[in-house]
C-alpha cells in the first residue's frame, strides 16, 4: 500500500478523532449552559433546545465514525451501509406510522419559538381557564382551576383557538347575560346591573362596567354586562357571584325576567290549555270563563 495514503488516512483517522471528542465536550458545555442561563426563566424552550443539540451531536457523530471506518475498513463500511439502507427502510415505516407523533413534536418546537404559549401562562382551552405547567415536545400539561391536569398534544394546541389571558395584560371580562321583560324598566335594569358590578370588591373602576343591549328576543330584551377584572383565574366565580347580585337587584328595582306561563281557558264544561308566554304579572295564571 503506498505510504502516502497510509499517512493520509491515518491523518483522517486522527483528525476525525479529535473532532468528535472536541465536538462531545462542546456539546456538554453548550447543555449546562442552557440549563443555568434559560432553564430558569424559560424551561420548556431550554428541554427543546438540549433536544435538537444532542440529536444532532449525534447525526454528527455517526457520520464521523462512519467516515473513520469507512477510512480504515472500507469492507465494514460497505456491510454498514447495507444495514442502513435497511434501516432506513424500516425508519420511513415507522416514521408513517408515527406522523402524528412527529406532528406534535414539530408543534411542540413551534409553540416554544414563536412564544404563542408559556410556562405560566393563563389561557382559555376549550371554554376551560387553566395554567399552563409544562410544554414538552409532545404535548403541553394544563392545570384546570379544579386542580385536575390535563395533558394536550401540541399540534391540537397550534390548532385550536386559545384565549392567552398573559399575552398582553391580565385584565378580563366578566360577563354575565340576561334578559328582561318588555314590560320592565330598561333604565332600573341597566342601573341595577351597574350597580351590582360596582358593588364587587374584585371588579376594576376602571374600565368601569358597563352594560350592553344586545338584542331583542322573543320573549326578552337581552343584556348583557361587562366588569372588568385583573385576575382571569376568578373569572368563573365573580360571574357566579354578579349572577346573584344581579338577580338580588332585579327584585329591589321591580325588574322582571321573564319565563313561559300557562294560561287556562273554560269554555263550559271542556278544558283547554295552551302553553303561552305571557309578559306582565310574574307567576300570575289568566283564567278567562266564557259563556
Amino acid at each position: 500500500m503506498d505510504p502516502v495514503a497510509v499517512a493520509v488516512s491515518v491523518g483522517t483517522v486522527v483528525f476525525l478523532t479529535i473532532v468528535i471528542i472536541v465536538l462531545y465536550k462542546a456539546t456538554k458545555i453548550a447543555t449546562k449552559f442552557i440549563k443555568e442561563r434559560i432553564g430558569k426563566d424559560k424551561p420548556s424552550l431550554a428541554s427543546i433546545l438540549i433536544l435538537l443539540l444532542k440529536t444532532s451531536t449525534s447525526v454528527a457523530i455517526i457520520i464521523m465514525v462512519y467516515s473513520v471506518f469507512k477510512t480504515l475498513y472500507p469492507d465494514i463500511a460497505l456491510t454498514i451501509t447495507n444495514f442502513a439502507v435497511a434501516a432506513g427502510i424500516l425508519g420511513i415505516i415507522f416514521g408513517l406510522a408515527a406522523q402524528s407523533s412527529l406532528g406534535n413534536a414539530i408543534a411542540g418546537m413551534i409553540l416554544v419559538f414563536s412564544q404563542a404559549v408559556k410556562v405560566g401562562d393563563m389561557v382559555e382551552y376549550d371554554g376551560e381557564v387553566a395554567a399552563v405547567e409544562d410544554i414538552k415536545l409532545t404535548h403541553t400539561i394544563l392545570k384546570l382551576r379544579d386542580g385536575r391536569k390535563i395533558a394536550i398534544p401540541n399540534s391540537n394546541m397550534l390548532n385550536s383557538n386559545i384565549v392567552n389571558y398573559s399575552m398582553v395584560d391580565e385584565l378580563v371580562a366578566a360577563t354575565v347575560i340576561v334578559g328582561i321583560s318588555y314590560e320592565s324598566n330598561l333604565d332600573n335594569a341597566i342601573k341595577a346591573m351597574i350597580e351590582a358590578a360596582r358593588e364587587h370588591p374584585k371588579v376594576l373602576d376602571k374600565p368601569p362596567p358597563q352594560v350592553i343591549i344586545t338584542g331583542f328576543g322573543d320573549f326578552s330584551i337581552n343584556l348583557k354586562l361587562l366588569a372588568w377584572i385583573n385576575d382571569p383565574w376568578i373569572k368563573p366565580i365573580i360571574e357566579s357571584d354578579l349572577t346573584w347580585a344581579i338577580y338580588e337587584k332585579f327584585k329591589k328595582y321591580n325588574v322582571e325576567i321573564p319565563y313561559p306561563r300557562r294560561v287556562i281557558i273554560m269554555k263550559g264544561e271542556k278544558q283547554v290549555e295552551a302553553q303561552k308566554p305571557l309578559l306582565t304579572g310574574m307567576g300570575e295564571k289568566t283564567v278567562e270563563e266564557v259563556g
